[in-house]
């Protein structure tokens, strides 16, 4: 039986946060975390060591590109698909290759957009093990 993908959703709305959480967990062989802030994803990714972590970009405290960017310096295996409502695309995308995975999802898309791009980021994981 395959170890669950640990994936970390850090919103620092709640409402969005556990619709994102519900959506992902759908996917059965995937353990849901949350976290409210840049700050507590960090804390929070020391102790579970998350496969995945979406991460919105736009948070008070600290904020998502930050947060991305000292997530790479405790745990460079952890893939990060960023998430915003704020940022035109190509800005967001640009921010993705340079502090992500390159992987950005609009939360208006996430819906359809989520489940592919974190499977995406697990294949390619398990590929580079092999």
């Amino acid at each position: 039986m395959p170890i669950p993908a640990k994936i970390l959703v850090v919103d620092d709305q709640q409402y969005v946060r556990h619709t994102l959480s519900s959506l992902l967990a759908q996917q059965r062989h995937w353990s849901i975390y949350e976290a409210a802030d840049g700050k507590a994803a960090l804390e929070r990714a020391k102790k579970i060591k998350p496969d995945v972590v979406v991460m919105d970009i736009v948070m008070p405290g600290m904020d998502g590109i930050s947060a991305a960017y000292e997530l790479r310096q405790i745990a460079p295996e952890t893939r990060v698909v960023l998430i915003s409502s704020h940022y035109t695309s190509q800005d967001a995308a640009a921010l993705a290759r340079l502090f992500g995975d390159g992987t950005f999802v609009t939360k208006s898309e996430a819906g359809k957009d989520l489940i592919p791009a974190v499977s995406r980021l697990l294949s390619s994981e398990s590929q580079a093990v092999l």
